[in-house]
Order: structure tokens, then C-alpha cells, then sequence
């Protein structure tokens, strides 16, 4: 009887790496699909596929793999300084060339320093097969070295075209930082996010009309998930058009205790921008009367709270969640959707993966997450 063999994951390529080297350690055999085997720091979406009998063994060896560290307390909204901080994850891909501008703009609105940070793969540090790569004769060092050295140009490049854009805007000033590290790069940005401790994190995302497989393992995604500020995600099919046209934001609330917290954060972030914040509850057809009452408390806090801010508190009935949101986007002409996700075991992320992810990779919309206590 032939066996059958399934998808353990979809990666970032230097997380399959590491998985497939972890799990051929504990003699559970797999192998890697989507891997572009020359430049393999650039492949997204790489498959790990295992016998389905190992199923179980191998997601207990992930699960541990991958479990976060504990994370040190939240950073302030503002330096000690009194600048807010951005930090902006590059791989110097047209979308995050995109999300790089869009930063630009909030950070001369705001006054905020921003932080350009590109993070590559070293196959020496790392200590792991560059999978069938070592058929070509590759020298590893000298390969590290490259990838040192380009990402250094890239980063001042990238640089000196933005502070360009920032002479070309009378009285505009903004605090330029680079951040070059190595290792893999979803994990090195939430570990630099602790030490930089970053008001928010802006990244851009894959296109929605490519294929799914390439947004699972998608570094974006990653971050969402494990860090703990907010995270904007900027979509490489976004039409933006400048940052005086951003002028709605979609709250999706749920009515949880972590809603006043991301509340908070969000209007410290779009207060310079002025704009009109949508706090909408979408539910089913099964109307409520506690959520009518909650709404409206809803509603009666946010217009003590943020006087000067115009706040809509509504219900919105819908069947399917997405559809419901997407479709009070283009009828309200929002420019940002925010949600709030929490930290959850690898398990669960596999088999029911969270709002947050789900709208990033439907959505042309820029999505603004942040994260429970």
C-alpha cells in the first residue's frame, strides 16, 4: 500500500531549512518543495512534506522548535526622547519598497525616527544543508560575505532615496536609522522589536492573486503572529495614492477587554492623520440585545474618550466575516482595517489560522494588527 504523504508546513525558506534539518535529526524522513535551489533566501512558501504516520512526532518536534521566548514588558509609544519609532523590515521587493514609503510618509507626519532593517540568511552561522545547493560548488563563506555586503548597499541605497523624497517636501525632516543582521528574518525582527522597541512595525505583502502557498510562510505573517507591537502590513496590490488620502479606519471589534488597549494605540498612531475611526461589531443575522447594549457603551466611551476624533460605532450583519468586512470597505471607502490577534501554540496557527492572517492574504486593503495581553 503506497504511503500517503502530506504538507507538515509551508515556510519562509530558512524556517524549512531548519525544520527539515531538525526532523531528519530525530530519523522522521521529509523532504522540500518550492525551493528555488540556487537562491534559496529568496523562495517563499517552501513546503515540508512528511509520511502521514509521522505527523503527530513532528508536529510535537516543531511546536518546540519554534515555541516563542519569553518577551520582555511592551515598549512606551514614544522614545525617551519623545519621538515615536518605526521600523521598517525590507528585502528590497517592490512591495516593500511600497510599505518603505508609506512608513516615509507617517514618520514626517508623526515626527517619528524611522528604522530601515534588513536581515539576511548565513548559511555558515546557521550550520545547516543548503539542500541540494551543495551539488554546485558554492563556497559558503564567500556566499555570506555577498549577502553581507549587498544587503549593506541595498539598506544605504534605500536610504538615500527616501531622505530624497524628504528634501523634496519643504520643512519635512525625519531621523534616518539602518539595521543589518543576520539569521532568519522573521525571528530577527521580533528580536530586534524588543531591543528597539519600535511604536509601530510597517512591512509590505505579497499580491492576493498569487498563490497560497507562497503566503503561509510569508515573513509578514510570521511577525503578526509573534511580535508585540503593532504591525501594519502594507499589500503589494494596495492603490495608495499619498497619506492625506487615508482618511478611514476600520476597528473590527469584538468587544473584549483588549479592544480599550488597541484603541488607545490605534488613535496615537492616525491622531496627526485625521481621520475618522470605524469601530464596527460584524455579526451574524441573530441579533443581540447585549450586543446593541455593548455598542452603544461602546459608542458613549469613545466619544468621552476621543473628542476630537470622529469615532462610528456600529453593528454590521453579515454571514461570513470577510465577506462582511470587505464589503463595508469598499462601501466606506476605509483605508485601513485593524483587528486585534493573540499568541497562539503552532498547532492551532497550523489547523485554524487567525483573523489576522486570513485578511492579510485576502485583502488589498492596508491591515494594522495589534496584539492582546
Amino acid at each position: 500500500m503506497p504511503e500517503n504523504i502530506i504538507t507538515l508546513g509551508t515556510y519562509s525558506f530558512e524556517r524549512a531549512q531548519i525544520v527539515k534539518t531538525v526532523l531528519e535529526a530525530n530519523q522522521i524522513d521529509c523532504f522540500i518543495q518550492n525551493a528555488n535551489i540556487l537562491q534559496g533566501a529568496i523562495s517563499a512558501g517552501v513546503k515540508v512534506r512528511i509520511r502521514e504516520e509521522d505527523l503527530e512526532s513532528a508536529l510535537r518536534l516543531v511546536e518546540n522548535l519554534f515555541k516563542p521566548k519569553p518577551v520582555a514588558e511592551d515598549g512606551d509609544l514614544v522614545s525617551k526622547s519623545g519621538k515615536a519609532r518605526i521600523l521598517v523590515p525590507t528585502d528590497f521587493s517592490d512591495y516593500s519598497r511600497k510599505a518603505a514609503e508609506i512608513a516615509l510618509d507617517l514618520a514626517i507626519v508623526t515626527g517619528a525616527e524611522l528604522t530601515l532593517m534588513h536581515t539576511y540568511f548565513d548559511p555558515v552561522i546557521n550550520a545547516l544543508p543548503f539542500t541540494d545547493a551543495y551539488m554546485y560548488d558554492v563556497n559558503m563563506e564567500e556566499l555570506a560575505v555577498d549577502l553581507k555586503d549587498s544587503g549593506e548597499k541595498n539598506l544605504q541605497l534605500l536610504k538615500d532615496a527616501l531622505a530624497e523624497k524628504v528634501k523634496s517636501r519643504p520643512g519635512a525632516t525625519v531621523t534616518f536609522k539602518t539595521m543589518l543582521s543576520k539569521g532568519v528574518a522573521e525571528d530577527e525582527i521580533v528580536r530586534y522589536a524588543r531591543l528597539y522597541r519600535p511604536t509601530l512595525i510597517v512591512m509590505g505583502t505579497r499580491g492576493k492573486d498569487k498563490k497560497s502557498s507562497d503566503f503561509i510562510g510569508s515573513v509578514t505573517a510570521e511577525v503578526i503572529e509573534t511580535a508585540r507591537v503593532p504591525v501594519l502590513a502594507i499589500p503589494e496590490d494596495f492603490a495608495y495614492r499619498g497619506i492625506e488620502h487615508m482618511n478611514n479606519v476600520l476597528y473590527a471589534t469584538n468587544f473584549e477587554e483588549s479592544d480599550f488597549k488597541a484603541l488607545e494605540l490605534l488613535e496615537v498612531i492616525v491622531k496627526p492623520l485625521q481621520v475618522n475611526i470605524h469601530c464596527i461589531h460584524f455579526e451574524s443575522s441573530l441579533k443581540s440585545r447585549w450586543d446593541e447594549v455593548r455598542i452603544q457603551g461602546l459608542r458613549d466611551y469613545m466619544s468621552k474618550r476621543y473628542q476630537e476624533t470622529k469615532v462610528v460605532c456600529n453593528l454590521v450583519d453579515t454571514t461570513d466575516f470577510s465577506e462582511g468586512v470587505e464589503k463595508y470597505i469598499k462601501e466606506n471607502d476605509i483605508s485601513m482595517l485593524c483587528v486585534t490577534t493573540r499568541r497562539r501554540n503552532i498547532i492551532s496557527r497550523l489547523f485554524n489560522p487567525s483573523v489576522a492572517k486570513r485578511m492579510l492574504f485576502h485583502s488589498t486593503t492596508p491591515l494594522l494588527v495589534f496584539h492582546a495581553r
